[in-house]
């Protein structure tokens, strides 16, 4: 039991401390809290929080070990989350500007869509999941499957937690006038870079 609370007080903590540094989920729930709403930028958050839990799961049973020594794989995943990246870097660049806080009330996005945006963003991506790789060696190390299974969920929920918060924080300002024309541009800029950056890492 001590092992079980341990392990998921440790998740609850680094889900929340690895949510915060820059990423793809950070710069996509600041944009769609600005353009499409709280709920979907919230759910964003919550399917890159569900595919931290996922990579987490995976680092801490060990199995993800065995895939990192699958090169070809390891670049195709590569290849793969990049497409993604840069595709929503594409549809982020060309969403339409509400003129109006009435128009934005019509275009308001899902919480349910943002999920499998969040999903869609962070699962495809092995370099998280090999980064998992090394916390799980150094602070769950020969974990139990009730162990790994318990740390991923606090993961999990700790992932959720911030980036709920993030995406309260984004949607709470004032977006009328130039923030909502430069917002969207420079996110997609941002998300444009993560895709390069993960192409190259495929042949490196």
């Amino acid at each position: 039991m001590l092992d079980l609370l341990y392990a998921l007080s440790l998740g609850l903590v680094l889900g929340a401390a690895t949510g915060i540094p820059l990423g793809v989920v950070n710069v996509a729930i600041v944009e769609a809290a600005a353009q499409k709403g709280r709920h979907h930028a919230t759910g964003i958050g919550i399917g890159g929080a569900i595919a931290d839990g996922i990579h987490a799961g995976l680092a801490f049973a060990g199995i993800a070990e065995l895939l990192r020594r699958v090169r070809v794989l390891e670049r195709w995943l590569l290849i793969a989350s990049a497409a993604i990246i840069l595709g929503y870097a594409a549809v982020v660049w060309r969403r339409r500007v509400p003129a109006s806080h009435g128009a934005r009330a019509r275009i308001e996005g899902s919480a349910v869509r943002g999920v499998f945006v969040g999903i869609a963003l962070t699962l495809p991506n092995p370099l998280p999941l090999f980064a998992w790789v090394v916390v799980a060696g150094a602070v769950l190390p020969s974990a139990t499957l009730a162990v790994a299974l318990t740390g991923a969920a606090g993961v999990a929920v700790g992932s959720a937690v911030w980036f709920a918060a993030l995406a309260g924080l984004a949607s709470r300002g004032s977006l009328d006038g130039a923030a909502t024309r430069w917002i969207p541009r420079v996110v997609a800029v941002l998300l444009a870079g993560f895709a390069t950056w993960t192409a190259i890492r495929a042949f490196l």
